[in-house]
């Protein structure tokens, strides 16, 4: 839901396996104290948005085991705490961003 951006102290969202529906929600980018986000083994559609860039104290994000498509936005790249990062078992297309690592 929408109102999930006004939780602007959370730091760990784990919504693992409850047969999520729908796509990403922009609203994750307001949590920028998150540093866990798992979103694994939902049914969760649609493309990953460039809005996370704005979580700049991510350390782990787990969205695998869902239906996501498209490419990875190389704005991932800018996330600089991120040490863990899953999107396996998706549908996604392309190549690694080039800002991975860097």
């Amino acid at each position: 839901p929408d109102s999930l951006g006004s939780l602007c102290n959370l730091e760990i969202l784990n919504v693992s396996g409850n047969k999520l529906t729908g796509t990403l929600p922009d609203t994750l980018g307001s949590l920028t104290s998150l540093k866990m986000l798992n979103l694994s083994k939902n049914k969760l559609v649609g493309t990953v948005s460039d809005t996370l860039v704005t979580l700049i104290s991510l350390g782990e994000m787990n969205i695998f085991d869902n239906s996501l498509t498209g490419i990875l936005p190389d704005s991932l790249g800018f996330l600089s705490n991120l040490e863990i990062l899953n999107f396996g078992n998706n549908k996604l297309t392309g190549s690694l961003p080039d800002t991975l690592g860097s």
